[in-house]
């Protein structure tokens, strides 16, 4: 499976979790899910810088996972394909930990700073804040485009930051949307409906 499809396999999968689990969120007009993700992703920038002063790994591995399911869902509200998106930068790479560490590698990351990340979800979550406040305003701005390519732009972080730091962010994803689903009253009832065990 392409890097590509592996992606869109990813974004299916939270779109069918989101429609279950989230769906408060779903409901919302595709403007204020938009700003929703921005304020996870802001929120996010906190918590990374938080656990890198405090030196806490775990918690800074959960963050990255967190962070990468918004992208997801980033992507499904603005029809955004990722993979399609990110293209020839994967061709040849067989996983995303892989396509992570090329790009760990072509982005200007600098290893010895371990406030690379926490810049990066500033800027581009800084741009997405603004095309939404732009929006309010009606201003001359291309949003979708913009939007976009700021989320595809976090992501490309994600994964870099995932891929030198040789974590799989696909298990860790499967792993933390089960932990999400558990909490749900309604749990049991939307894995029989699926067919999945109970």
């Amino acid at each position: 499976m392409t890097i590509q499809e592996q992606l869109l396999t990813l974004q299916w999968a939270q779109l069918k979790h989101d429609e279950d689990y989230h769906k408060d969120i779903v409901l919302l007009p595709p403007a204020s899910r938009v700003r929703h993700m921005a304020l996870h992703n802001t929120k996010y920038t906190g918590y990374l810088f938080d656990a890198v002063e405090t030196h806490d790994e775990i918690r800074f591995m959960k963050i990255l996972t967190d962070a990468f399911i918004i992208t997801l869902a980033s992507a499904n509200t603005l029809n955004q394909d990722l993979g399609g998106e990110l293209g020839g930068e994967a061709d040849g790479a067989p996983t995303l930990l892989a396509f992570g560490r090329s790009l760990a590698d072509s982005l200007p990351r600098d290893p010895s700073d371990p406030l690379w990340l926490v810049r990066q979800f500033a800027r581009h979550n800084g741009r997405l804040a603004k095309v939404c406040e732009s929006w309010d305003h009606l201003e001359p701005i291309p949003f979708a485009d913009t939007m976009k390519s700021c989320n595809a732009l976090i992501c490309k972080a994600v994964l870099a930051e995932a891929g030198a730091r040789k974590f799989d962010l696909v298990a860790a994803y499967e792993t933390r949307i089960r932990e999400v689903e558990a909490r749900s009253i309604f749990d049991l009832k939307f894995r029989e409906d699926a067919g999945g065990e109970a």
